[in-house]
């Protein structure tokens, strides 16, 4: 693995479940599990030699998370990942996916630890996808 898997511009979606609520030890009802969160957005990232991203996840003018973070090397037990912070406008969240393995995709899960620019409650999590964005 080269640490420049997250050099470039990617294309972001992030969504997140109801919340679930739990009668009896049993799950209530039918929530829903994955709504969309965030709009599409689109990562435009850097990568050193070292593993250190940096970059902006930006979801439209004036809307926009800087991002800081590392890539990790795969392992004999997992795939290579990437670990980020992206903050901005006073929201906070941190995300940890997985390079999918013979795929150009990311995929993982963000946790929103303050502000969610959305209004959802801190501690919101829910999957997220990135993958490079095609030239138009």
């Amino acid at each position: 693995m080269t640490t420049a898997l997250l050099n470039g511009r990617w294309a972001y979606r992030s969504f997140h479940h109801a919340p679930i609520v739990i009668v009896d030890g049993q799950v209530a009802g039918t929530p829903e599990l994955a709504q969309p969160w965030s709009p599409p957005g689109v990562l435009d990232a850097t990568t050193d030699a070292g593993g250190r991203v940096t970059g902006t996840l930006t979801f439209g003018p004036g809307i926009a998370l800087k991002v800081d973070g590392h890539v990790r090397a795969a392992s004999e037990t997992a795939p290579a990942s990437i670990e980020l912070v992206g903050a901005g406008l006073g929201s906070v969240n941190r995300i940890k996916g997985y390079f999918v393995p013979g795929s150009d995709h990311v995929v993982g899960t963000i946790l929103c630890v303050a502000n969610d620019l959305l209004k959802l409650p801190n501690g919101t999590v829910g999957p997220f996808v990135l993958h490079p964005q095609k030239a138009a």
